[in-house]
C-alpha cells in the first residue's frame, strides 16, 4: 500500500468537497459535457435495478440519488472523510437509503462476489490501475459489470492545459493511456469503450451564447464521424469504460 500517496490524495480531496473548490476555473469545460454525462447515466440505468451497485469514489454522494431512483442498492466509497460525512449528511435527508464508507479503493474490505456493477466518474486515473482492476474483478459476480468515466491522456493540447494548472489536480493523478484500456483485458471478458470530446471543445468559448446548443450538437456529430477512426479514439478527452464479466 502507498500510503503516502493515498494520505495526499485524502487531504487534497477533504478540502475539495470543504469550501475550497480548487477546480471551480475548470468548470467552464464541462458544459461540453452533457452526452458523456447521458451515456454513462444510461449504462448505469440499464443494469441498477434491484442491483447491489458500489460507487468508487463517490465524494459527496452527488449521484447517489440518482442511482437510487434507478432502483439500485447503494454502497459508497471515497478516500475522503469529509467527502463521506457530507454524502451521509445528505442522503439522511431523504426518503432513500445507502451506505457509505472512507475506504482505499485499491484495498477494499468487501467480500469476493459483493456486487453486481461499480461505477465511478474520473476516479480510476488517479488510482494504481492494476490494483484497481484487480480488485474490481474480485469484488464484483461472475456476471459483474463495471461502467467509469475518465479521462484520457493523448491529446498534447488537453496536456499542456493541465501543466499549466498543476494546482487543480493531484500530483499523481495520470489520465489514462491506451496501455491502461488494454490492461482491461486481463481482467474483463467483455470490454466496451466509447470516446467523446475533442473537437466540440471548441464550442466552450460560446457556452453564453445563443447559438450554443446548435454549435454543441455539430462538434458531437462531428466528433462521432471523427471517432470512426481508430488512430484518433485516444486523442479524445473522455472514455467510457464499459466492461462486464471478470476474469478470475
Amino acid at each position: 500500500m502507498d500510503t503516502k500517496r493515498l494520505e495526499k490524495e485524502k487531504a487534497f480531496h477533504d478540502v475539495q468537497y470543504g469550501e475550497v473548490n480548487v477546480r471551480k476555473n475548470a468548470g467552464k469545460y464541462y458544459s461540453v459535457t452533457y452526452h458523456l454525462n447521458d451515456r454513462y447515466n444510461e449504462l448505469i440505468a440499464k443494469h441498477s435495478d434491484g442491483k447491489k451497485l458500489l460507487e468508487y469514489g463517490c465524494g459527496k454522494g452527488s449521484g447517489s440519488k440518482q442511482w437510487l431512483e434507478y432502483g439500485a442498492i447503494l454502497t459508497g466509497i471515497d478516500i475522503s472523510p469529509e467527502g463521506i460525512k457530507i454524502a451521509k449528511e445528505a442522503i439522511s435527508k431523504t426518503e432513500y437509503d445507502a451506505d457509505y464508507f472512507v475506504m482505499d479503493a485499491e484495498e477494499t474490505d468487501f467480500d469476493d462476489n459483493t456486487f453486481d456493477i461499480v461505477v465511478g466518474t474520473g476516479i480510476i486515473h488517479h488510482l494504481d490501475v492494476l490494483k484497481s482492476y484487480q480488485e474490481l474483478s474480485r469484488i464484483l459476480k461472475e456476471d459483474g459489470r463495471i461502467v467509469f468515466s475518465e479521462p484520457l491522456g493523448h491529446n498534447p493540447f488537453i496536456n499542456l492545459y493541465r501543466n499549466l494548472t498543476p494546482k487543480m489536480r493531484t500530483e499523481d493523478e495520470h489520465p489514462l493511456m491506451q496501455k491502461d484500456l488494454d490492461l482491461l483485458k486481463q481482467y474483463f471478458n467483455t470490454i466496451e469503450t466509447e470516446y467523446f470530446i475533442l473537437f466540440s471543445l471548441l464550442a466552450v468559448p460560446f457556452r453564453k451564447t445563443f447559438f450554443f446548443n446548435m454549435l454543441y450538437k455539430f462538434l458531437i456529430s462531428f466528433d462521432k464521424l471523427v471517432f470512426h477512426i481508430p488512430f484518433l479514439r485516444k486523442y479524445a478527452w473522455m472514455v467510457i469504460l464499459h466492461a462486464s464479466n471478470p476474469k478470475r
